[in-house]
């Protein structure tokens, strides 16, 4: 394994010894830690008269949610349990700001996008996920981030909203996902846990926490789950065809197979080892399989026009015999459509085999040495594997128009780029991680430093093809990109009372970030003919920064102010087709917070509530686009077809949040919270190149004449779409819960019910479209109610029973849009969330 820039790795390892050393010899003392632990679990209150107090770690160290002035929200690990969160796609319009897409891809790629800020297709996210403080591995093509099975036994889920762009791992230009394990502890206990739904659900899940001695703990823990899928694919048949056409030639299709299913296994190991009491190591591992049948995609929109959904109709389902037989008659593409909406989103027809093979395996290592009473040295090392390979038709029909899948190596292939017939990964990418720090107290507590290294290096580890299936011919994309970061930062708060007494409870916050960003991109592509062998690398610096001023008023109710810096690296398109379309730029943003956060009483009913207003400026914004290249009918469609990132101009992100709980009664708690997001651009335009089979553009402007390539000197033409809507940026989103807690008496356990309506507003799906240009953009808005009735200490036993159900009114909506019916392509397929699950679940519970 070949890692570049040795040095900066050697310095970093050579540091974690160096103060392991040191560590020990100062241990010889017996001073108890100053500085608090990096995570902790949330202190779940049931005082009738509090309201829990919740752990976060947003400033790198414990503190209690209430005294950090940033915006924050925390679930805890009972709440992921009694809402049944068990991905990202259970979590919108249950956290303010937040949605999770699939960004136009497949169900699995699961795109966190935090006001506004998300990921555009093949460039990196915008809202990164951590697990144990390291950044998981993001997919080489969709946006996946890990593999499923992270969301249990947790300590808690914490969502970080806006830029972080000086203490965490990665620069984000829209939050952070922090997803704290469960650390082992020094009790034997643990749990199992079986459960049953409909859709065939069948879920396994335990625990089990063996304390090996004072000094040593261990912590083993799976979750297996099957579930069938909620789409079916009814075959050719249903449409009135007897065969689709494949990459192997004309078949029967794949009627009776199901969609949107899930199978999964993962097993997690954390061993926490404390030799001295000012030395601790904490190790997790874990190893995750996912195997599916794909995301059950279906056509929702197709356009008139001279368009490829059109042709590829005409030229593999009518005769040859046929006058219409090669010419962009709708009338195949449109009949397919209304059968599709005929069938409705629950019945699909593919000409792909699609399926989802993911394997994931993580190590961290953390280290925390107690160097003196006020300082702390911690080293987070991080390596993870992720291979994976997939099927996925993107056009959602029988149409042999655009696919992806795995491939061979083709005979012709550069000789660098792998041999005739070997077989490649979609993904195939290691990703190591260091990052040591240093963290003080000094001045009586009053002052709180963290100064800091970040190394992180993403290299293939094997051959990476996209396969295509466009137009009814095979094609492949071999790639290889390394991508490198390396960071140094620093950051400080300062009570303001150390040298003024009057200003005590007044914090100054700073910090500074300084990062280097370097991508090596390279690709070959046996079915580009204008370019098909490219390369390109760069390195890109960038100075991220932070400074806020929060002030106490009272014991239990802080306001605060802040600006914040925020940076996203540019980066390699494997699969440009143009060539100022191989690479992109980075985006930067700038966000300025006011917000408050209080506890206080109405009539002895304790009360919590944290208000956010934020105004973020990005600019530069990355957008994608599929993009295809005229190349003379060198292929049937007489296109090279690829995606293009596109930086925006200017944007503004304007937005309110709320968060509100109330006690009103013992037992009883509600909660809820609302967000307001306005969303523009200020300036927008790309240009759009020649094309054959696009005439016009509809734009901000009005029609947009696209020129043809057959015209002599023919160029591209500016198009202002600075009035589109912002994709992912819902206008409103709120939630509200209940939960009541009631002793039944007499050892016969408690009951505790939950109930949960969540709500998202109108958002928009198409990066580079007009509504008009791109109509099934619009994603129209739902409410989702989940329920669920859980019976604790069953009969004075260590047993819990609940019953659940989610989307309780079986709501129909969509959560994705392919986006392609404004391109050459000219048609778009959707993804619909889950129907109604229910089940029920039985866990036991042992030990202390």
């Amino acid at each position: 394994m070949r890692r570049g820039n040795p040095w900066l790795l050697g310095m970093l390892l050579s540091g974690t010894a160096l103060s392991l050393v040191a560590g020990v010899a100062a241990a010889q003392t017996t001073a108890p830690s100053a500085v608090p632990p990096s995570t902790a679990a949330p202190a779940n209150t049931t005082d009738a008269n509090t309201l829990n107090d919740i752990i976060v770690t947003a400033n790198r160290r414990a503190e209690r949610i209430q005294d950090v002035p940033t915006a924050i929200t925390a679930v805890s690990t009972d709440t992921l349990h009694e809402q049944n969160i068990s991905t990202p796609q259970d979590l919108p319009g249950k956290i303010p700001s937040l949605m999770v897409t699939s960004n136009g891809t497949t169900r699995n790629a699961e795109t966190v996008v935090i006001r506004g800020q998300g990921q555009s297709y093949l460039a990196p996210v915008g809202v990164v996920n951590y697990f144990a403080e390291v950044p998981l591995i993001q997919g080489a093509i969709i946006s996946n981030q890990g593999g499923p099975g992270t969301f249990f036994d947790l300590e808690s889920l914490q969502v970080l909203r806006g830029p972080q762009g000086t203490l965490f791992g990665k620069n984000t230009t829209g939050g952070a996902l922090l997803l704290g394990p469960a650390k082992p502890t020094d009790k034997f206990e643990g749990y199992f846990q079986a459960q049953v739904g409909n859709y065939n659900d069948r879920e396994y899940e335990g625990v089990i926490n063996v304390p090996v001695d004072d000094k040593l703990a261990v912590r083993l823990s799976f979750r297996k789950v099957d579930r069938d899928g909620y789409t079916k694919d009814v075959g050719p048949q249903a449409f009135g065809y007897g065969y689709v056409l494949t990459p192997n030639g004309p078949s029967n299709g794949f009627a009776g197979k199901d969609y949107d299913d899930r199978h999964y296994d993962t097993v997690r190991l954390g061993v926490n080892w404390t030799p001295t009491e000012r030395v601790e190591n904490y190790l997790v591992a874990y190893y995750t399989q996912s195997h599916d049948n794909g995301t059950g995609l279906s056509i929702s929109d197709a356009n008139t026009g001279a368009n490829l959904s059109n042709l590829a109709g005409n030229l593999f389902y009518r005769q040859p015999t046929d006058p219409l037989y090669g010419s962009n008659d709708p009338t195949i593409a449109q009949g397919i459509l209304a059968r599709q909406r005929a069938l409705g989103p629950r019945e699909t027809a593919l000409n792909t085999n699609e399926f989802d093979d993911l394997k994931v395996w993580s190590l961290t290592d953390i280290l925390k040495v107690d160097l003196t009473d006020t300082l702390l040295f911690r080293n987070i090392f991080g390596y993870q594997r992720m291979k994976q390979g997939y099927a996925w038709d993107l056009d959602g029909s029988i149409l042999p128009l655009t696919a992806q899948n795995p491939t061979l190596v083709v005979a012709g292939t550069p000789g660098s780029f792998g041999q005739v017939g070997q077989g490649t990964n979609i993904t195939n990418l290691s990703q190591l991680s260091v990052e040591p720090q240093i963290q003080g107290k000094f001045l009586a507590d009053k002052l709180n430093t963290v100064v800091g290294l970040f190394y992180s290096d993403v290299q293939p580890e094997g051959l990476q093809a996209l396969g295509s299936f466009n137009f009814g011919e095979p094609g492949m994309v071999l790639y290889s990109v390394k991508t490198q970061s390396k960071a140094v930062y620093a950051q400080s708060d300062l009570d303001l009372g150390a040298y003024v007494g009057a200003l005590d409870g007044l914090k100054l916050t700073a910090g500074v970030r300084e990062t280097w960003d370097s991508y090596d991109g390279r690709r070959y592509a046996s079915s580009y003919f204008n370019i098909p062998e490219a390369q390109a690398s760069k390195t890109a610096a960038a100075t991220t920064w932070t400074v806020g001023l929060d002030y106490r008023l009272a014991a239990n109710t802080i306001v605060y102010g802040k600006v914040t810096r925020g940076y996203k690296a540019g980066g390699f398109n494997m699969v440009g087709v143009q060539q100022d379309g191989l690479t992109y730029a980075p985006e930067h943003v700038t966000n300025y917070e006011v917000g408050t956060k209080t506890d206080f009483s109405v009539a002895d009913i304790p009360v919590r509530l944290n208000a956010t207003l934020y105004d973020m400026e990005d600019d530069g914004i990355q957008r994608n686009s599929a993009d295809n290249a005229f190349n003379g009918f060198q292929n049937a469609s007489g296109l090279d077809q690829g995606a293009r990132i596109f930086n925006a101009g200017a944007s503004t992100v304007r937005g309110v949040e709320l968060e509100l709980s109330v006690r009103p009664a013992k037992g009883l708690e509600l909660s809820g919270s609302y967000a307001y997001m306005d969303a523009h651009y200020n300036n927008f335009h790309i240009d759009i190149p020649p094309d054959p089979l696009v005439t016009m553009k509809d734009t901000c402007s009005g029609p947009l004449a696209v020129p043809s390539p057959y015209l002599p000197g023919a160029k591209a033409v500016s198009a202002n779409l600075s009035c589109i809507p912002f994709p992912f940026a819902p206008r409103h989103q709120f939630n509200l819960n209940a939960r009541y807690q009631y002793d039944l008496g007499r050892s016969l356990g408690s009951l505790v019910g939950t109930a949960n309506f969540s709500w998202v507003d109108q958002q928009f799906a198409s990066s580079i479209s007009t509504p008009a240009g791109e109509p099934g953009a619009t994603l129209a808005p739902y409410g989702l109610l989940n329920l669920s009735l859980e019976w604790q200490d069953l009969l004075n036993r260590p047993l819990d029973l609940r019953l659940f159900v989610t989307n309780a009114t079986d709501k129909v909506y969509r959560i994705s849009n392919s986006n392609l019916t404004d391109t050459a392509f000219g048609s778009s397929a959707s993804i619909y969330g889950e129907p109604r699950m229910y089940g029920l679940s039985l866990r036991y519970r042992f030990g202390d």
